[in-house]
């Protein structure tokens, strides 16, 4: 489109259309049929426009920009449109139907573009003012499937997760993570067939969310709350340890679909669920320590066990807060990568040691994180100085 500003004229209406600026009562009926009629051949010309707009452009890199520019755009003056809508007195028919057709304009441009260039749009940009279908998706309408009758309490919840984005709107914005991850459910859903090697421990729907990171805390909570159940009838602590880490093989056995999660604002499941499952082992296994040192009386070897615990860690020498410091730094700078910082201090942490602490916990990184100290970055710079001087004499 080299440098032409596709919007000009949509831009320039937003503007005057303004109650704010303009009276509504000024204008007439000629001046709003006329804004109508170019509001309805500028629809036409931007979507044909947009159709060749991909062969316009030389790099995927600049097509993914200047298709996110346009949205963004045409979504900025869509709200502002909006609220002028808002603010128009009962009495200014000839006002309201001007700003209506340029909104609608608007709004088809930005439906085409999401449609047309899917899989170029930001993710995670705002979609509610935009016009989306998202009927063929709808849980509602699979509630009868084979898959969701066997288990109505996680249908129940599935669909009321569903509910929550697209229908109430009680759950953030609805942006194009959400509509492929509930478009990969539905799919899931309707297509489902019998799996000859389901695991036993769970059924088909809580495989089909398992396996696309389904990480709602109420569908941790109905996790966990399984699993407890499982033991809630045993006394033999020994026998739930067993139990418990039997269940996580199996949970971690269930292959995770690739770039796809049900809010990028909670850890990914499996970090949840085995942190989760590491917790409730450790508890069950002091219990059954507990039991044996009451019937068995030989004086325990002191030391051994925090041995064997922490054999296989790496020493790290720095301090908690430079490791965290160093951390988020290499998280910023996409030197790592993973779902979010939290998900990066739960993988790294349960392996290290520093020299003033054998064990460090992922929330301790977390907090540090908060937190800078100046002290901290000098020492960090001037340790990251001497491994660069390392790597020039590799």
């Amino acid at each position: 489109m080299g440098q032409e500003y596709a919007l000009e004229w949509l831009d320039q209406m937003v503007n005057e259309l303004d109650p704010q600026r303009t009276k509504p009562e000024n204008l007439d009926n000629d001046q709003s049929i006329a804004i109508v009629d170019k509001a309805a051949k500028e629809e036409k010309r931007l979507i044909r426009l947009f159709k060749h707009f991909v062969f316009q452009e030389q790099k995927n890199r600049q097509i993914r920009k200047s298709v996110n520019h346009y949205l963004s755009a045409s979504l900025n003056l869509m709200r502002i449109a909006s609220d002028n809508l808002n603010r128009l007195p009962t009495q200014a028919d000839n006002f309201r139907l001007a700003l209506q057709s340029v909104f609608s304009c608007l709004s088809e441009v930005s439906a085409f573009i999401v449609q047309r260039y899917k899989n170029l749009v930001d993710r995670d940009t705002p979609l509610n003012m935009v016009s989306i279908d998202s009927q063929k998706h709808d849980l509602r309408n699979l509630e009868n499937r084979d898959i969701m009758k066997n288990n109505p309490g996680l249908s129940e919840l599935v669909i009321r997760s569903f509910s929550d984005i697209f229908v109430d709107h009680r759950a953030g914005e609805i942006t194009m993570r959400k509509l492929d991850y509930w478009a990969s459910v539905s799919h899931a859903v309707t297509h489902s067939i019998d799996l000859l090697e389901m695991p036993e421990a769970f059924d088909h729907l809580e495989m089909v969310l398992i396996e696309r990171n389904f990480n709602s805390p109420l569908f941790v909570k109905y996790l966990t709350s399984k699993f407890s159940d499982i033991l809630k009838h045993s006394c033999n602590s020994s026998q739930d340890t067993q139990k418990l880490a039997l269940l996580q093989k199996i949970f971690n056995q269930i292959p995770v679909m690739k770039d796809i999660i049900f809010d990028n604002h909670f850890d990914d499941l499996s970090l949840t669920i085995n942190a989760w499952f590491i917790e409730e082992i450790d508890f069950q296994s002091k219990s059954c320590s507990a039991e044996m040192t009451r019937v068995d009386v030989q004086p325990s070897k002191t030391g051994k066990n925090y041995e064997r615990k922490t054999s296989d860690k790496i020493m790290c020498n720095l301090t908690v807060d430079q490791l965290s410091l160093f951390l988020k730094a290499a998280d910023l700078s996409n030197i790592i990568s993973a779902r979010s910082l939290s998900a990066v201090f739960q993988s790294v942490a349960p392996h290290l040691s520093t020299p003033h602490r054998e064990d460090i916990s992922h929330s301790s990184l977390r907090v540090k994180s908060y937190t800078v100290e100046e002290r901290d970055k000098s020492l960090l710079i001037e340790t990251m100085t001497r491994l660069m001087e390392q790597i020039k004499d590799l």
